[in-house]
């Protein structure tokens, strides 16, 4: 019987997975769009606990002023992202001939007489067809602007009846309180850690473009916006943030130099403030473990592709918490946790006992 129970978990998990991936081109949009919607709230619940003396902006007002930030800025980086990318691509030729050179010096270095034909290697490699399907994929993201701002406005507009309708569906006060209990547990982790994550990822950005302007390399604005959203992808986001502008100083100048500073100062600040700095702040809010963290990275991303790797975090987060409230799956939850322990409120059948244990 558990053996058919297993069999049938896993069917329901692969198929799940799946839908997912199929249903990409509908569901991708509507998480995006809560994703919005929920640094949205999370900016409004900023704006409200600010205060001048003892007056603070209503709450309505606050999202008001939270929609806007957060929509103007998203255009702002989608225009510097579209711009820069067209910019790059204009200026490839020059990178790939600088590149070029800089293998010849190398083979000469290293007295190599014949080198290989590099010409026809980077005829195949073309930097400018990459940089091309890099802006097709952002414009491609941009193309679906009209549906996610759509779904983001019903989303809004539905949470304010969200609470109604929990009350409507779970009748049992104390069932109530636990359901509660467990969306406000989802909410303050995803809460804090993408303030951590804004924090840290917004130092990161800024001490880098003082780093790449000091230095010269180009798009230093364009480079640090890159950093600061690459700084969300566990692990790999960090490499790929400090390897992008140090490979462009590698090629923009004549002298290593410029790549050497480059990409230590880089790779010494990813290290401080991912390594040192993060987890401090960070403490054991997530939970989660780091080979968990990775392999939610890989298949998030396979499912969905970039957008999969920003919200794998969170996604797994969600999954963890509601894991542990019920006691079937609380295993899985114990397996993808980092240290075994599990800090959510009240479970199913927790209420239950206290209450035969008050009239016993």
């Amino acid at each position: 019987m558990k053996l058919q129970r297993a069999a049938l978990t896993m069917l329901i998990v692969f198929l799940s997975f799946y839908l997912l991936y199929l249903g990409q081109a509908l569901l991708l949009p509507l998480v995006i769009a809560g994703a919005v919607a929920y640094l949205i709230n999370i900016l409004a619940h900023t704006i409200c606990r600010l205060r001048i003396g003892r007056v603070s902006l209503p709450r309505p007002i606050a999202m008001i002023v939270a929609i806007a930030v957060i929509l103007a800025s998203l255009s702002l980086v989608i225009q510097l992202i579209t711009v820069n990318i067209a910019s790059v691509i204009k200026v490839a030729p020059l990178y790939q001939q600088n590149l070029e050179g800089l293998i010849y010096k190398g083979y000469e270095l290293f007295g190599v007489q014949e080198a290989p034909n590099i010409k026809e290697i980077f005829a195949q490699i073309n930097l400018s067809s990459y940089l091309q399907n890099i802006g097709g994929t952002v414009r491609s993201l941009v193309s679906r602007t009209g549906i996610i701002i759509l779904y983001l406005i019903f989303l809004l507009l539905e949470q304010r009846t969200f609470t109604a309708k929990m009350h409507g569906l779970v009748r049992d006060p104390d069932r109530l309180e636990e359901v509660l209990g467990l969306m406000e547990k989802i909410r303050s982790d995803i809460r804090s850690y993408i303030g951590i994550k804004v924090l840290t990822s917004a130092a990161t950005a800024l001490l880098s473009y003082a780093v790449l302007s000091f230095v010269g390399v180009d798009f230093a604005s364009f480079w640090a916006v890159l950093i600061f959203f690459l700084n969300f992808i566990p692990t790999i986001g960090s490499i790929v943030a400090t390897a992008f502008p140090s490979v462009l100083a590698l090629v923009q100048f004549d002298t290593l130099g410029p790549f050497v500073i480059t990409a230590s100062v880089l790779t010494g600040l990813q290290f401080c403030i991912g390594s040192l700095l993060e987890p401090r702040l960070m403490g054991n809010r997530l939970n989660l473990s780091p080979i968990v963290i990775l392999l939610s990275l890989g298949l998030w991303g396979s499912i969905w592709g970039i957008p999969g790797m920003f919200l794998c975090v969170p996604i797994t987060v969600i999954m963890v918490i509601i894991f542990s409230y019920f006691p079937e799956t609380r295993p899985a939850a114990i397996l993808l946790s980092g240290t075994g322990e599990l800090s959510v409120g009240p479970r199913r059948g927790d209420t239950a006992a206290k209450k035969q244990a008050t009239l016993d």
